[in-house]
């Protein structure tokens, strides 16, 4: 078992017990809502100045953001890749425990991939970690989103809070390297801008 599975067992007991909470949970543990949050607010960013210099400056960043993101998929399944050759770290909290059985059967569905680290907390953690330098406001709405989409997914039974953390971990990790390893002048950010530019992008 992992560390932190007694947290996980009681955090989807909950689950059955009150209908409001379920439905909240099951809407914060979609693949849907926060994905969709985290895109307004990534197109505010870019967007959503009327000052050309620092619309610049939040593009550019964004351009290295991105690699981040990137960077912290690759890792996600550079782990996954190893667990299917050499076997999961740990099961799925549902395969282990009657309680997330009974609150993904009610809420979620089984999934396939590897429990650790959860694959969707990494890449939104890395995009979060990529905006304090742009927009603290943001970050803080994004990091409390991916909070929560952490704490639903915890609560359908798919995930222990190690596999969040670890992806959190892991994000935040990527988009710090790439942001500080690619330099605020190099070649590809304009030219990316540029090609947004030449379709309405930006």
């Amino acid at each position: 078992m992992p560390p932190g599975w007694q947290l996980s067992v009681w955090i989807t007991s909950l689950a059955g017990k009150n209908s409001i909470l379920d439905d909240l949970m099951g809407i914060l543990a979609s693949n849907y809502f926060t994905p969709a949050i985290l895109t307004i607010v990534l197109l505010f960013v870019w967007l959503g100045t009327r000052d050309d210099e620092q619309r610049e400056y939040n593009q550019l960043t964004l351009t290295r953001v991105g690699v981040g993101v990137a960077l912290a998929f690759m890792v996600v399944v550079a782990f996954n890749t190893a667990q299917s050759e050499w076997g999961n770290i740990w099961e799925r909290p549902y395969v282990n425990h009657p309680e997330a059985a009974d609150a993904m059967n009610l809420l979620y569905w089984p999934l396939t991939d590897s429990s650790f680290p959860s694959n969707a907390i990494t890449g939104i953690a890395a995009a979060a970690t990529g905006l304090w330098p742009i927009n603290r406001r943001a970050s803080l709405l994004c990091w409390a989103l991916v909070t929560l989409w952490g704490l639903g997914r915890v609560y359908v039974g798919i995930h222990y809070p190690i596999d969040i953390a670890g992806g959190m971990l892991i994000g935040f990790i990527c988009c710090i390297a790439a942001v500080k390893l690619i330099p605020e002048d190099n070649p590809l950010s304009p030219r990316v801008i540029n090609l947004a530019k030449r379709l309405f992008l930006a």
